[in-house]
């Protein structure tokens, strides 16, 4: 059976890079899995302050001029 290296005609540094490009794709992809879950968190936090502090917001008096809408006329 042929050796890989003579089978093939890549010499050893060509495997290295492969080898070094799979470790980074890994370490990237380790990378956003663990922070989109963080970044979601972030995004449900700010809406619900976001949220409260409109509701603390009083509400504003209805001028003259803007048109009535109740039904109870």
């Amino acid at each position: 059976m042929k050796d890989k290296l003579v089978k093939t005609g890549h010499k050893k540094p060509y495997y290295r890079f492969i080898g070094a490009l799979r470790g980074i794709g890994f370490s990237l992809l380790a990378v956003v899995a663990l922070a989109s879950p963080v970044a979601i968190a972030m995004g449900y936090s700010a809406q619900e302050a976001h949220a409260e502090e409109t509701s603390h917001v009083a509400p504003q008096e209805e001028s003259s001029d803007a048109p009535s809408t109740s039904i109870e006329e």
